[in-house]
C-alpha cells in the first residue's frame, strides 16, 4: 500500500474552511509536503481511520 497525499485542509476562520482534493502532486512535491509533516509529528493533532472517522473529528 503506497500513501499519498489525497487532500488539504485549510482554517481561514473559527467556523470558515477549504477543503481541496483532485489535484495532482509530483513525486517530489508529496515528498516536500511529507518532509514538512514529519518534521512536526510531534506538535499539533492528526486522526488517521476512515472517511467517517475523520468528518467525525473535524466536526468537533
Amino acid at each position: 500500500m503506497s500513501e499519498n497525499i489525497f487532500g488539504i485542509i485549510t482554517r481561514f476562520g473559527e467556523d470558515d474552511f477549504s477543503y481541496w482534493e483532485g489535484f495532482s502532486l509530483s513525486e517530489e512535491e508529496e515528498k516536500q509536503i511529507m518532509a514538512i509533516l514529519l518534521k512536526h509529528d510531534t506538535e499539533g493533532f492528526s486522526v488517521r481511520g476512515s472517511r467517517s472517522d475523520i468528518a467525525y473529528e473535524i466536526k468537533k
